[in-house]
């Protein structure tokens, strides 16, 4: 029975990330795949920490869940610190990308760009992949539920692992492969504006941070 509650989570969460989930994650990483397009290893190290941010958290809520039910409800009910964090680390990350972009003169040469992330840097993607999981929307609510009735922490973790790697799939496929194809071959075509390109995705994360602080983008 357990075996078929993990396929539908996975289904479920399949669904949502191949929907509006996909969608809500462009304003967050589209930016952040600017610098870091020249290839599937390079957006991979972009996508691949904010997915697993994604799936750390959907595997908490499940434990928290199984736990009590209340907590994780009224968490997800009253999210205004974790939307403040989550602004915060967005206008750290468009920051850290400005100053990179400063820092590298020649914008154009592949071997700057690549290295514009840090371990400090993959610990920002990480948390904020994490922190706009926390939406609660129907089919988090649907693992919420699931994870609910049932007292096993290990079963409550591959809930969690179940949904979560469900909802990363088609966003990594997508981020990863076509939305990093097509700013390449944005980048190609202008090659004399790489630098006004990359200041622009800088400074439109830190909007992304200011709007996500003033509650007019929420998780």
């Amino acid at each position: 029975m357990e075996n078929l509650t993990f396929i539908s989570l996975f289904i479920i969460g399949l669904s949502y990330g191949a929907t509006a989930c996909m969608f809500s994650c462009m304003p967050f990483l589209a930016p952040l795949l600017v610098n870091n397009s020249n290839s599937f290893y390079h957006s991979s190290k972009v996508v691949l920490p904010f997915s697993l941010g994604r799936v750390f958290t959907y595997t908490l809520i499940a434990i928290i869940a199984s736990i009590s039910s209340v907590i994780i409800k009224s968490t997800l009910n009253d999210n205004s610190l974790f939307q403040n964090l989550l602004g915060c680390f967005t206008i750290v990350m468009g920051f850290l990308m400005l100053i990179k972009v400063f820092k590298n003169k020649k914008a154009c040469n592949s071997s700057n760009k690549t290295n514009i992330f840090n371990k400090k840097g993959v610990i920002g993607l990480f948390t904020i992949g994490a922190l706009v999981s926390l939406n609660p929307c129907a089919p988090i609510l649907t693992l919420v539920t699931i994870s609910a009735n049932t007292s096993s922490i290990p079963a409550a973790v591959l809930f969690g692992l179940s949904f979560g790697f469900g909802a990363i799939l088609v966003p990594f496929i997508f981020y990863t492969f076509v939305v990093s194809n097509i700013f390449r071959g944005l980048l190609e075509q202008f090659k004399s504006s790489i630098r006004y390109i990359e200041l622009f995705a800088s400074f439109f994360l830190i909007f992304v941070g200011l709007m996500v602080l003033l509650g007019e983008v929420t998780l």
